[in-house]
């Protein structure tokens, strides 16, 4: 049987594992809850692993909680291809966004097992913690793996939902003995992320796939504050007035207008406050408000409109401070830089799809863990799989068609670099 065909028959079966994973971790009223380090993610790796070793591939954990499983070459003096994405979800989010990548990756490790008989180690790799809600920040289990940070700098971040610390989530689940495997530019030559579409531009065009060209750079501040004043509504004239509200407000409508306009130069570019709310135990319909909590993300894939925002930013918070009396705290600042993936992936992954398709579209994505192989000088891919309605919702979706497809699409090109 050739390796294609291999391929499609295991991506039907690691599609009924995904679902099954869906079922486990969510209601169809709440959505999808994989905690990093926490119990729908580690439901999934354990879903995984067993479903990776029905198919004589057996996953290797390594000291961050990442399962590893790994296909050899005819050839173990050249660099390994790596495949894979990431199991945790946002809270109330959907089933394919990450876990997708994941069981794609795993599909693509056990036809390489049984057909494949390529020249490099193929190793597929299901990470932990890419969703930035859970800590405060993305990519926790790629960014561990490939030493951007160590657990001394991320080990002390306090879950959202729990408020303890990274490294004791991580303890709880007995990593500790793992070992930290060798991931790098010296030992790998390609990274290969398959992911979900997260907007709309593959179902309005009637195509199940896209290529990524770049990978947005953003700023984000995920626990930012504004302090004003509480005082009686009906007494303060405008004039006296700290207004929280409308000092985070005018904030947001003046960035607003910054993306209009720099969105004509970069169509990538995007703003979102997706937290904005004053205290329910301090706030009132006849009260001023005094304090707001929000978050501020913007995202782009050139890096001259990044620095843009950002000294925007900079004078507005100096500007709206000294107008209307009140006080920023803006909290830890995280961010990336805009990543342009590998041209030679790209080009994998495009003749792959005219392999087994009609194609692919190719435009900028939001931020995965692919972005972390570029910054570790690995070169990466990301294909995009066709999903109607958007990410981060209970509604995400994804036809069994489409996602075999994508499979295939995605084993092809990781075959192509294994045998280049």
């Amino acid at each position: 049987m050739s390796f294609d065909r291999t391929l499609g028959n295991i991506a039907a079966q690691a599609w009924t594992v995904m679902e099954e994973i869906g079922r486990l971790t969510g209601t169809a009223e709440a959505g999808i809850t994989r905690a990093c380090y926490g119990e729908g993610e580690q439901i999934a790796a354990e879903k995984v692993s067993h479903f990776a070793q029905g198919l004589g591939l057996e996953l290797q954990p390594d000291r961050f909680g990442n399962l590893h499983g790994v296909v050899p070459g005819t050839d173990p003096s050249v660099k390994a291809i790596m495949t894979g994405s990431h199991l945790d979800s946002v809270p109330g989010g959907g089933n394919y966004d990450g876990l997708a990548g994941v069981m794609a990756s795993i599909a693509t490790a056990a036809a390489a097992l049984r057909d494949g008989g390529q020249r490099r180690t193929i190793r597929a790799v299901a990470m932990r913690g890419e969703e930035s809600p859970w800590f405060g920040t993305a990519y926790v289990g790629s960014r561990l793996m490939l030493g951007h940070s160590t657990l001394a700098e991320l080990g002390g971040l306090p879950r959202i939902d729990t408020g303890r610390p990274l490294q004791e989530h991580l303890d709880n689940l007995g990593y500790a003995s793992a070992p930290v495997m060798p991931i790098s530019r010296d030992t790998v030559a390609g990274f290969f992320e398959l992911h979900i579409e997260q907007g709309p531009l593959l179902t309005a065009r009637n195509l199940p796939v896209a290529i990524a060209t770049d990978i947005r750079g953003n700023i984000r501040y995920p626990d930012a504050r504004c302090f004003g004043e509480y005082g009686h509504s009906a007494a303060l004239p405008r004039a006296y007035r700290h207004d929280a509200v409308l000092a985070v407000a005018e904030l947001a409508l003046e960035f607003e207008r910054f993306w209009e306009e720099a969105e004509k130069s970069d169509p990538s570019c995007v703003f979102t406050m997706g937290k904005f709310g004053t205290d329910p135990a301090a706030h009132a319909m006849t009260k001023v408000p005094g304090e707001v909590r929000f978050s501020f993300n913007v995202g782009s894939i050139r890096e001259e409109v990044i620095a843009q925002a950002d000294a925007l930013l900079a004078r507005l918070l100096d500007s709206i401070t000294q107008r209307r009396g009140v006080r920023f705290e803006m909290g830890p600042r995280f961010g990336s830089a805009p990543s342009r993936l590998d041209p030679a992936l790209i080009a994998m992954v495009e003749d792959s799809a005219k392999a087994v398709g009609p194609g692919a579209l190719h435009l900028a994505t939001v931020g995965h863990d692919a972005a972390m192989f570029h910054q570790a000088g690995i070169p990466a891919s990301v294909m995009l799989v066709r999903n109607a309605n958007g990410s981060h919702n209970p509604r995400e979706s994804m036809t069994e068609a489409d996602f075999v497809l994508g499979t295939r699409v995605l084993g092809g090109a990781a075959m192509r670099a294994a045998n280049s």
